[in-house]
């Protein structure tokens, strides 16, 4: 009985805690501020991530600050779609101020852990199937610097 139980929980918790996608960090020279230990997209099973027109998804990231600076004390979030090359923003987003609704207190202290989580929404106004890359860039609002920049696959489905 004991066992079944411990199943259960397990799978209830793997249900909840979404998949880590495979992601890359930006192409250039960016130098960032932070380092990434996983990128989760909640509900979603495989990469490709499948995104349903018309749905709202979680996307999650566990960071952690380097040593230096000290604080950092306003992040910006940026979401793009990359098609064919073309770096557009992500339709429907609109969370730009990373310390609020996301999961992180400002400032934040450097050396510690963090987990960072937006919703985005699937705008049903795009009307094909079409597999593209999403940046997401947190970025420190005193320095205009990156705190991390990472690129991940995704397919916007039906």
């Amino acid at each position: 009985m004991k066992a079944l139980v411990a199943i259960v929980a397990a799978c209830l918790v793997a249900s909840v805690a979404g998949f880590h996608v495979k992601y890359i960090p930006c192409k250039g020279d960016t130098v960032e501020a932070a380092s990434v230990a996983f990128i989760d997209i909640n509900p979603c099973t495989a990469d490709p991530c499948n995104l349903k027109r018309g749905s709202t998804y979680e996307i999650s990231m566990n960071f952690e600050t380097a040593a230096a600076p000290a604080s950092i004390a306003g992040i910006e979030t940026h979401l793009y779609g990359i098609i064919a090359g073309v770096k557009v923003p992500f339709p429907g987003f609109n969370l730009t101020n990373a310390c609020e609704n996301s999961g992180l207190t400002c400032p934040l202290s450097a050396g510690q852990a963090y987990t960072f989580a937006i919703p985005i929404y699937i705008d049903p106004k795009v009307t094909i199937d079409i597999e593209c890359v999403v940046e997401m860039r947190l970025v420190d609002s005193a320095t205009g610097k990156d705190l991390t920049c990472d690129e991940m696959q995704i397919k916007v489905v039906g």
